[in-house]
């Protein structure tokens, strides 16, 4: 009786395959599986750097640039509406991992420009209405919010639904 390359322990029960990262398990396989798992976990980051580097460079070239005050200032007000989100969105200061999202969500939600284009001109009008480190604190405030409820929103609109049929109705 030959045993297949899968077949190798000696109970005859086949061996157990590999998981992780590096793993060459389903869907995942090769190179281009991990290009996938490498653009899906850079889709949020990417967008966000995208939106906030756009939004100072619109500042900075409408007011000069930022001096240290003034980066500070962008500093704060990009974390704190960033923590001020994320205890809304978890209802609290605990922040925990939503494993149980669907995994399929469409290659267009991770088209950030909307976002930086929306941060870019929230941000023009404020380089019309304020200066200094108040100018530079709202750029980070804003350029934040704007970011990522956007991207929430779009995620949204974007993912992918599973329509579950009922069971047919057994009943006369």
């Amino acid at each position: 009786m030959a045993r297949s390359s899968s077949m190798s322990r000696k109970d005859g029960r086949p061996q157990p395959r590999a998981v992780g990262p590096g793993a060459r398990t389903g869907p995942e396989r090769g190179y281009r599986g991990q290009l996938r798992a490498a653009v899906t976990a850079s889709a949020a980051p990417h967008g966000y750097t995208l939106a906030l580097w756009t939004a100072t460079a619109v500042t900075s070239s409408e007011r000069g640039a930022p001096r240290a005050a003034e980066v500070l200032a962008l500093l704060a007000g990009a974390t704190l509406t960033f923590v001020a989100l994320a205890a809304a969105a978890h209802g609290g200061a605990l922040m925990m991992t939503d494993r149980s999202a669907p995994a399929g969500t469409r290659i267009w939600a991770a088209f950030h420009l909307p976002m930086a284009a929306c941060a870019a001109l929230v941000t023009l009008l404020l380089t019309r209405c304020c200066s200094g480190p108040l100018l530079w604190g709202l750029v980070g405030t804003t350029t934040t919010a704007v970011y990522l409820l956007g991207v929430s929103a779009q995620f949204l609109c974007f993912a992918v639904r599973r329509v579950t049929e009922k069971p047919p109705d057994t009943q006369p």
